[in-house]
C-alpha cells in the first residue's frame, strides 16, 4: 500500500561508455608496477648491506630505480586517464623507463 509521502524516483539510465584498455596498456601498466617492485628490492638489499655491514648496491642505484619507478607510475597514470596519442606517448615513456633502469643498473 502505497502513502503520499513516498516517492518513487526513476533515475535516468545512460549507458556507460565502456572502458576499453587495450593491451599495450596493461603491458606498461605491469612494467610501471614491475619498476616499482624493483625499486622496494633493490631498497631491502640494500638495508641488509647497512645491517651486515658489507657492500651493497649503493645509494645511487637506490635513488635511480626510485626515480624511474617514479616515472613509469606517473606515465602509467596519465595513459590510464587519457586516450589517443596522448596515452601512447605514456606508454612509450613507461617503456623508456624500464628501458633506462634496466640497462643503467643492470646490463651496464
Amino acid at each position: 500500500m502505497t502513502r503520499p509521502d513516498d516517492a518513487t524516483v526513476e533515475l535516468p539510465r545512460t549507458p556507460a561508455e565502456p572502458v576499453r584498455s587495450g593491451f599495450w596498456r596493461e603491458v606498461s601498466g605491469a612494467l610501471a608496477v614491475g619498476l616499482s617492485g624493483l625499486a622496494l628490492i633493490v631498497l631491502v638489499l640494500q638495508v641488509i648491506a647497512w645491517v651486515r655491514g658489507v657492500p651493497g648496491p649503493g645509494i645511487g642505484v637506490v635513488l635511480g630505480h626510485f626515480a624511474t619507478a617514479a616515472v613509469g607510475v606517473v606515465a602509467q597514470r596519465f595513459a590510464d586517464r587519457r586516450r589517443g596519442p596522448e596515452a601512447a606517448l605514456a606508454v612509450v615513456v613507461v617503456a623508456i623507463a624500464t628501458g633506462v633502469a634496466i640497462w643503467f643498473f643492470w646490463w651496464a
